[in-house]
């Protein structure tokens, strides 16, 4: 690309950047007001953006305001959001919470799974009939289960934060079960692909898993416990001016490399950013000072980015039949059926009180930006047609939005006073 071509494009990022920065920051304001997280009111703002609402106001000029020469551009930016928003997300909560309650994060996290896959298989085969027999139906139908399982971790995060609810044990044991969730749900993403590619090999699964266990007791044994020294040094050398230059610098490295690393077993960068977030998150001076210095700009510039995105590939005019409109409420009911009615119940059977329970499985069925990364991960493996990809968008927005209210409605008094 020539240095014109390259300013050329530059400035159509940018003008999409001030507008989606605009819009996000409006709509995610307005969500607010309803209770809503800032994320549902992002996702709403990308689907205004998109063919679904501007793209019908402007048919004409639309495609030159948001042209597919920039889309990996725009993918960028907000995968790097989400990977500064992850490594935040895993330094904020507080994990003692866990010791005595390890026994309800295994129990939520495997109901949060099976029942959702269980809802899938029901619904499954007339889905394929319906709208994609073309499409292979064991991908399709483990796809579908997968997308229904899957949480939203970095958006539960930013909810719990928002609500000040991040170091409560109801955080902890949320966050906790969503990454187990999310890790078995990359897992058989993996092996999504891989019967679409008929390349299917059982042991490089069992290496991705053994890799990433591996890798996450280094980063807790090893590579934690170092970078936490060197900033307990680094504070003394600064008299605590927080986050020097060149311990940022050394930060970034590590973070990018864990970042590299996770890629490079197959779980998606952004799992590197997370585990290495966790490993830290025993240092609040230095979750603070990451906090303050870059918690802003990922929140208003960066992720934005990523839901904006999605909403630009989702037509809601495109399902005007009311079988199609039907298959979307059957997804949404078993959806919610599967993750919120599976990990309450798996909660009170491990001894957790109604209200804590309920709450939990609240957290649980949010599915923002993990579900749809999955999704957009479907739509690129043709495991889906453009109908079902705006029904499983629908489907992940309102979760997403049930999760503000049903928590107001749930939490404990003492938890509730402090919103």
């Amino acid at each position: 690309m020539n240095p014109t071509a390259i300013e050329s494009h530059l400035k159509l990022v940018l003008l999409q950047w001030m507008i989606i920065i605009a819009v996000a920051w409006a709509f995610g304001r307005l969500g607010k007001k309803f209770g809503q997280p800032l994320a549902v009111g992002e996702i709403l703002a990308g689907i205004l953006l998109g063919p679904s609402a501007l793209g019908l106001i402007w048919p004409k000029d639309w495609p030159e305001l948001f042209p597919q020469s920039t889309q990996q551009s725009l993918q960028l930016l907000g995968k790097l959001g989400i990977i500064l928003l992850l490594f935040q997300v895993g330094m904020e909560f507080d994990y003692g919470h866990l010791r005595s309650r390890s026994r309800t994060v295994t129990a939520v996290s495997i109901c949060g799974i099976a029942v959702p896959f269980v809802c899938g298989l029901l619904i499954g085969p007339w889905l394929h009939r319906e709208f994609a027999p073309e499409t292979p139906v064991l991908g399709f139908q483990l796809f579908l289960c997968i997308a229904l399982s899957i949480s939203a971790l970095p958006i539960m995060g930013r909810i719990l934060l928002e609500m000040k609810l991040e170091r409560t044990a109801i955080g902890a044991m949320g966050i906790s079960a969503a990454a187990i969730d999310d890790v078995i749900g990359w897992i058989l993403l993996a092996v999504a692909t891989a019967l679409v590619n008929s390349n299917f090999e059982g042991w490089a699964l069992v290496g991705q898993v053994v890799g990433v266990l591996l890798f996450f007791v280094l980063l807790q044994k090893v590579v934690g416990p170092w970078l936490r020294r060197v900033w307990r040094r680094s504070v003394e050398k600064t008299n605590g001016a927080g986050l020097s230059p060149s311990y940022l610098a050394l930060l970034l490295v590590v973070l990018f490399t864990c970042c590299l690393v996770t890629n490079r077993l197959g779980v998606f960068a952004i799992f590197g950013a997370f585990l290495l977030g966790v490993s830290l998150h025993q240092e609040i001076g230095l979750v603070k000072a990451w906090r303050d210095k870059f918690s802003d700009f990922v929140l208003v510039a960066m992720v934005p980015i990523f839901f904006t995105n999605t909403g630009l590939h989702t037509d809601i005019g495109g399902l005007n039949t009311a079988t199609e409109w039907w298959a979307c409420s059957l997804l949404l009911a078993a959806a919610v059926a599967g993750k919120l009615g599976g990990c309450y119940f798996a909660a009170r059977l491990t001894g957790q009180p109604a209200r804590d329970a309920a709450c939990i499985a609240a957290l649980m069925n949010t599915r923002a930006l993990m579900g749809l990364v999955a999704i957009n991960i479907g739509l690129e493996l043709k495991l889906l047609t453009r109908d079902l990809f705006t029904m499983l968008v629908i489907m992940a927005l309102l979760t997403t939005a049930m999760t503000g209210p049903l928590l107001r409605w749930w939490l404990p008094a003492d938890l509730r006073k402090q919103l």
